[in-house]
C-alpha cells in the first residue's frame, strides 16, 4: 500500500513486508523488509510505540533496499508486534510483523521400568484406528460446539486435538474450551470430546485429533466454520444503509491499481482473546464472492484480494478487527486507473443452467481491434464448447453444454491488456463448486468445500476416479466437506464432487517442505596482526551441511547500524581483510555465516573491532586514446581498492552523480561508469574538432590522465548507409552485400559482436569495392547482427532464419468419428514437416498424455488415442500445428443393442425354387453373428450361402425347398432376429403376371458417411496415413 504522494518525489512503498515469526527461547529472531522511495526513505523500527536502538542483542541490518531487525538470544521479553516505518519528504508509510517466543519444549520422561513385562506386539495390540471422526459442522456466532471422535487401538491411544496445525492452549484461554476424555466402545480404545463454549468468529478453522500409541499414529479432521447471525432489514427499502463502523479518523493509506489487475490487502491484527475481523466497503459489510477473496494467510494475516479491478470497486477499504478488549481499524483508499482506450460496451454478468447456453457480449472502438478470450487467466481458443464471434465491433462468447466448472470470471482482452469483466453463473443442483486449483505445503491439511442447491442429497467424492474414504467427508444442509490433514504427497491429485449429472473438479497440488537453512560457524575468533591487516579464523558448522554451502563476510564500521557483505569464502579456516576492503578510515567490527541452498545460518559475530584505512593504487593507468571521427572514445583505470573518483574532461570536473550527462549544451557527450575497482569514461560521437583533448581522474593518492585523437578514417560506406532488416526461411542462400569507397580495402564480418570465422556453411568474398558474407544453406542459429567493420566506419545487417510454415496435409476437411464404450478411438494428423511441435486440444483445453489419453509422434504422422474410450471422453477436438488446425468431431455411445434390423419378427412367404434372402443390420460391421435353423445352426452350402457386407448380414436360399421351411435366428450375443419361412408348390389366389422370381427381406436407409478402418473390433481411428 502507498501513503499519499506530492510534488516532492514518491513515498514509501513496501515491495516486501516482514512476515511474521516463531522462535524458541535463546534463539535468533530475524524480520526483513523492502521499500523504496524517492528520496530513499529513513527506516526505524519500533516496539510498543517506542522507537528501538541498536544493542549488543538487537541490530537493524540494511542492504540497499532491504531493511533487517535482528534479534539475538530472544527472550519471552522480546515477544510482541514490530513496527518498520519509512519516511522521507514525499510521505509515510510502515508495517508490522509479530515475533512470538516460545519456551523450549520440556525433556520427555523416561518412562519407568515396568513391573511386569508388555506383551509382544503380536499379543492383540494394533496401531489407533478411528472408529468415528469428527463431522464437519456450520453454526451461528454464539452456538456451542461438539466435536467427538472415538478411536480403537491397543494399547488404548492417546489423544489430543489441534486447530489449524497448533495447539489449543496456544490458540484460546483455558474457559473457551473443554476436553472430556472417554473410552471407546468395546473398551479396546479411547475417546476424545472437545466442547467449545460460545463460539466466535476466529474458531473457524480445520480441527484435527491425533491418536497415538507405541504402534502408530491416525489423524482426522473436520472444518468448522462459524457465520454471523443475519441482520434484518432496514424498515424503509429507499433508506440508505448506515455505516456498520466507525469513520476513519485519520488520512488512509492510498492504493493504486490499472483496471483488470489484481488488488490484495493484508492486515496483521494481534489479541487475547484472538479478534474477529471484518472487511468493509463504503462503510458496507463485504461478503466473500467470484472476484472478492478473503482468506487468512499462512503468517497469519488476514488478506482481501480484489480480482480483476474495475471503475466500480474504486473506495474506502477498512479491514475492522475487535474483541472483548476493545476495536481497531485499518483503512486504504482504492484508485483505479481507467486506460486511455476502452470498450464502447464493457461485458454484463450472466446466467445460465447447467447443459444450457451462456452468451457474453461486448463492442470493441474499432472492428480491426484484435480481442481475446479467458476464463480467469486460462485463454480460451475457438471451438464448438467456446464459439467466438466477431461482428464489427461486437465481440462474442457462446458457452455450450454448460458444465458447473463453466461458473466463474470471463474476460475479453484488447492490447495493452485493456480488459472487460463478467461474471457466469452457471445454475445447477451445486451452487458453489470447487476453486480449479488448491496449492497446499506437505503436512498441512487441506479443506475442499461445496454448496448444493438442495439439502440433504449425498454427493461423491473422488480422486483421479477413485472413492474417496468416508471418514474425511462431512455434510450438513446444504454443505458439504472434504478434510484432508496432514497431506502428503500420495494426496495430490484430481480432487471431484459428484451429484448426479453435474460435477465439479479441482487439481490439488501438495509443495514440497522448505529444508531448514545450515547451522552457523563455530570458533569464530579475531587476530590483530600486521597493520592494517586483520585475521579471522573459524571452525565449519555442526553438523556439516549435506548439500554444498559457503561462508559470507560482513563488516559494519562502529557507531553504524548497517552491515556489508565483504566476500564469499567456499572453505573454512582464515581470511586476511586488508584495508584495501574498507570504503574509508575507522574502526570495523565483522561477523560470518553458512549459505546454501536451503537458506543461511544466524550471524556469528567476531569479539571486538579493528581499524583499518583504505589505500588506493594504480594497478592500470589510463593511456592514450586514437579513434575514427563519430566513434566512442573509452578511457578507464583499474585501482586496487574500491574508491570514489573524479574525472575531468580539459580541466573542467564531469559530474559523477549522474550517469550519463553533456559538458555544455550542443557539447560533447559521455558516461561514467564504475564497476568494483574499474573506473570508465566513454565520451560517445567524438568529432574532428575533440581532437587534443586532456581527461584526467583523481581520488585520494591517485591521479592520472591521458590525451584523445581523432584521426581520419581511410575509407567510407557506400551501401549500405543504414542498418539493414532481412528476414529468410531455412535452406535459403543469404548474401550480405557491403560496398567500400576503395577497391580492394580490407573488412573484417562479425556475428553478435565475435569474428565469423570461414567454414562451408559461412563464406566470405571480396570482389573489388564489395565486400560479401554467404551463408550457402541458412539454419535458425545464423540469426543475429552482423556487422561488416572497416576503418572506423561499419555497416550493420539484422538477420532472421525462420523454419517455412507448417501445413497439415490430411485430413483437409471436419471429420466425424463414431465409436462405442470401450472402442479404442485414434485421430491422425499429418503434417508437411517432420520435428514439427504439434499440439492436441479437447474443447479448447490443451491435452496432456496420461492413462487414459496417448500422444503418438513417427514421423510426419501425429496421433491422438483414447485405448478404452468412454461417453465423456467425446467432444471437439483439434491438432495444431503452426497456424493451421484439423478438426475432429468424437462420439461415444454406450451401445444398448447390436442388432437395428429388424427389430420384430418377420415372415416369409415363397414358392419353391424362389430366390431367398433374410437380411439383418449390425451397428458395427465387425460383429460376428451366427445363423440357426430350428434351433441347430446352419453349414454353407451351395444351397444355402452366408454373406457380410459392412453393417449387412444376410443368409441367401438360391432355390428354396419345401423342406427349408422352419424358425431362422440370426444371434449376436444375448441378441437374434427372428425369421419365419413357409415354402410351398405355387402361390394360391395370386395373378402370375405380379409374381416375382425372388422375395427379399432387406433394410434400404440413406447413406451416411462413415470412417472404419481395418484394425481389430476393439480399435476405431479418424483421419489418414
Amino acid at each position: 500500500m502507498k501513503a499519499g504522494s506530492g510534488d516532492q518525489g514518491s513515498p514509501p512503498c513496501f515491495l516486501r513486508f516482514p512476515r511474521p515469526v516463531r522462535v524458541v527461547s535463546g534463539a535468533e529472531a530475524e524480520l526483513k523488509c523492502v521499500v523504496l522511495g524517492e528520496p530513499p526513505p529513513i527506516v526505524v523500527w519500533e516496539k510498543g510505540g517506542q522507537q528501538l536502538a541498536a544493542s549488543e542483542r538487537l541490530s537493524f541490518p540494511a542492504d540497499g533496499a532491504e531493511h533487517g531487525l535482528l534479534l539475538s538470544g530472544a527472550l519471552p521479553t522480546d515477544a510482541g508486534v514490530y513496527v518498520c516505518r519509512a519516511r522521507n519528504a514525499a510521505g509515510e508509510a510502515y508495517a508490522a510483523a509479530a515475533v512470538t517466543v516460545l519456551e523450549p519444549p520440556a525433556p520427555e520422561p523416561v518412562p519407568q521400568p515396568a513391573e511386569r513385562p508388555l506383551p509382544p506386539p503380536g499379543a492383540g495390540e494394533s496401531a489407533p484406528v478411528f472408529l468415528t471422526g469428527p463431522q464437519s459442522q456450520w453454526v451461528l456466532r454464539g452456538a456451542e460446539v461438539v466435536l467427538t471422535c472415538q478411536v480403537g487401538g491397543l494399547p488404548a491411544p492417546v489423544l489430543y486435538w489441534e486447530k489449524d496445525g497448533m495447539a489449543l492452549d496456544e490458540v484460546w484461554d483455558s474457559s473457551h474450551f473443554v476436553l472430556e476424555p472417554g473410552r471407546a466402545e468395546g473398551g479396546r480404545g479411547a475417546s476424545l470430546a472437545l466442547r467449545i463454549l460460545a463460539a466466535r468468529l476466529p474458531d473457524s478453522g480445520v480441527y484435527v485429533c491425533h491418536a497415538r500409541n507405541a504402534h502408530g499414529h491416525a489423524q482426522a479432521g473436520a472444518l468448522l466454520q462459524v457465520h454471523q447471525p443475519r441482520e434484518s432489514p432496514p424498515q424503509d427499502p429507499d433508506e440508505a444503509p448506515k455505516p456498520v463502523v466507525e469513520p476513519v479518523k485519520c488520512a488512509p493509506k492510498t492504493f493504486w491499481v490499472n483496471e483488470g489487475k489484481h488488488a490484495k490487502f493484508r492486515c496483521y491484527v494481534m489479541g487475547k482473546p484472538e479478534p474477529e475481523i471484518e472487511w468493509h466497503w463504503e462503510g458496507r459489510p463485504l461478503l466473500p464472492d467470484r472476484r472478492r477473496l478473503m482468506y487468512r494467510d499462512r503468517d497469519g494475516g488476514f488478506v482481501l484480494k480484489v480480482l480483476y479491478c474495475q471503475a466500480k470497486d474504486r473506495g474506502l477499504y477498512v479491514c475492522a478487527a475487535r474483541n472483548s478488549a476493545g476495536q481497531t481499524l485499518s483503512a486504504v483508499q482504492l484508485h483505479v486507473k481507467e486506460p486511455r482506450l476502452r470498450f464502447s460496451r464493457p461485458l454484463q454478468d450472466v446466467e445460465g443452467r447447467e447443459h444450457g447456453i451462456a452468451v457474453l457480449e461486448c463492442k470493441v472502438p474499432n472492428s480491426r481491434i484484435p480481442t481475446a478470450w479467458f476464463r480467469e487467466d486460462q485463454r480460451l481458443l475457438p471451438c464448438r464448447k467456446y464459439e467466438q464471434i466477431e461482428e464489427g465491433t461486437v465481440r462474442r462468447l457462446i458457452i455450450h453444454r454448460l458444465k458447473a466448472d463453466d461458473d466463474g470470471v470471463y474476460l475479453c482482452e484488447m492490447r495493452g491488456r485493456v480488459r472487460t469483466v463478467a461474471n457466469v453463473t452457471v445454475k445447477g443442483p451445486i451452487v458453489n463448486r470447487l476453486p480449479r486449483k488448491l496449492d497446499v505445503l506437505e503436512g498441512e491439511n487441506a479443506v475442499l468445500l461445496v454448496e448444493t442447491q438442495e439439502a440433504g442429497v449425498e454427493g461423491r467424492w473422488s480422486r483421479d476416479g477413485e472413492d474417496l474414504p468416508t471418514t474425511c467427508q462431512s455434510s450438513s444442509g446444504h454443505m458439504h466437506a472434504l478434510v484432508l490433514p496432514g497431506v502428503t504427497r500420495e494426496d495430490a491429485g484430481e480432487v471431484s464432487f459428484s451429484l448426479g449429472n453435474s460435477r465439479t473438479t479441482t487439481l490439488l497440488r501438495v509443495k514440497c517442505v522448505k529444508h531448514n537453512p545450515p547451522g552457523p560457524p563455530v570458533l569464530a575468533e579475531m587476530f590483530k596482526g600486521h597493520k592494517n591487516t586483520v585475521l579471522l579464523t573459524w571452525k565449519p558448522p555442526e553438523p556439516v551441511p549435506e548439500t554444498p554451502f559457503i561462508y559470507r563476510l560482513e563488516r559494519q564500521e562502529v557507531g553504524s547500524e548497517d552491515w556489508i557483505q565483504c566476500f564469499s569464502i567456499e572453505k573454512a579456516g582464515a581470511v586476511e581483510v586488508p584495508g584495501d576492503c574498507v570504503p574509508s578510515e575507522g574502526d570495523y567490527r565483522f561477523r560470518i555465516c553458512t549459505v546454501s541452498e536451503h537458506g543461511r545460518s544466524p550471524h556469528v559475530v567476531f569479539h571486538g573491532s579493528a581499524h583499518l584505512v583504505p589505500t588506493a593504487r594504480l594497478v592500470a593507468g589510463l593511456e592514450d586514446v586514437q579513434v575514427y571521427d563519430g566513434e566512442d572514445a573509452v578511457f578507464s583505470l583499474d585501482l586496487s581498492t574500491i574508491i570514489q573518483g573524479t574525472w575531468f574532461l580539459n580541466g573542467e570536473e564531469l559530474k559523477s552523480t549522474e550517469p550519463e550527462g553533456q559538458v555544455e549544451p550542443g557539447a560533447l557527450r559521455y558516461r561514467v561508469e564504475h564497476k568494483g575497482l574499474q573506473h570508465r569514461l566513454i565520451l560517445q560521437g567524438v568529432k574532428h574538432q575533440d581532437s587534443g583533448a586532456l581527461v584526467g581522474f583523481s581520488c585520494p593518492g591517485v591521479q592520472d590522465s591521458a590525451a584523445l585523437t581523432i584521426q581520419e578514417s581511410p575509407v567510407h560506406i557506400l551501401s549500405p548507409q543504414d542498418k539493414v532488416s532481412l528476414t529468410f526461411t531455412t535452406s535459403e542462400q543469404v548474401v550480405l552485400t557491403c560496398e567500400l569507397s576503395r577497391v580492394d580495402f580490407p573488412a573484417s564480418w562479425y556475428k553478435d559482436g565475435q569474428k565469423v570465422d570461414e567454414s562451408e556453411s559461412l563464406v566470405v568474398k571480396m570482389d573489388g569495392r564489395k565486400h560479401r558474407l554467404i551463408l550457402p544453406a541458412a539454419e535458425v542459429r545464423d540469426s543475429g547482427e552482423f556487422e561488416c567493420r572497416t576503418e572506423g566506419v561499419s555497416a550493420f545487417f539484422s538477420v532472421t532464419i525462420q523454419d517455412p510454415p507448417v501445413h497439415i496435409l490430411n485430413p483437409q476437411e471436419h471429420v466425424f468419428v463414431h465409436a462405442i464404450t470401450s472402442e479404442c478411438v485414434m485421430l491422425t494428423c499429418e503434417v508437411d514437416r517432420e520435428d514439427v511441435p504439434v499440439h492436441w486440444y479437447k474443447d479448447g483445453q490443451e491435452v496432456e498424455a496420461s492413462d487414459f489419453v496417448m500422444l503418438e509422434n513417427e514421423g510426419l504422422h501425429h496421433r491422438l488415442v483414447l485405448p478404452a474410450a468412454q461417453p465423456h471422453n467425446g467432444g471437439e477436438f483439434q491438432c495444431v500445428a503452426g497456424d493451421e488446425r484439423a478438426y475432429f468431431t468424437v462420439t461415444i455411445t454406450d451401445v444398448s443393442s447390436w442388432i437395428v434390423y429388424p427389430s420384430g419378427k418377420v415372415y416369409v412367404a415363397a414358392v419353391r425354387l424362389e430366390r431367398v434372402v433374410l437380411t439383418c443390420e449390425l451397428c458395427r460391421p465387425w460383429a460376428e453373428v451366427h445363423w440357426t435353423k430350428d434351433g441347430e445352426e446352419v453349414a454353407e452350402s451351395p444351397a444355402l450361402l452366408l454373406q457380410k457386407e459392412d453393417t449387412i448380414r444376410r443368409l441367401v436360399l438360391p432355390a428354396v425347398q419345401l423342406e427349408d421351411s422352419g424358425e431362422y435366428l440370426c444371434e449376436i450375443d444375448d441378441e437374434s432376429a427372428s425369421f419365419t419361412v413357409t415354402v410351398t408348390e405355387s402361390y394360391q389366389n395370386q395373378d402370375s403376371s405380379n409374381n416375382n422370381p425372388e422375395l427379399c427381406v432387406l433394410l434400404k436407409k440413406p447413406k451416411t458417411r462413415r470412417l472404419w478402418s481395418r484394425f481389430p473390433p476393439w480399435r476405431r481411428t479418424a483421419g489418414a496415413e
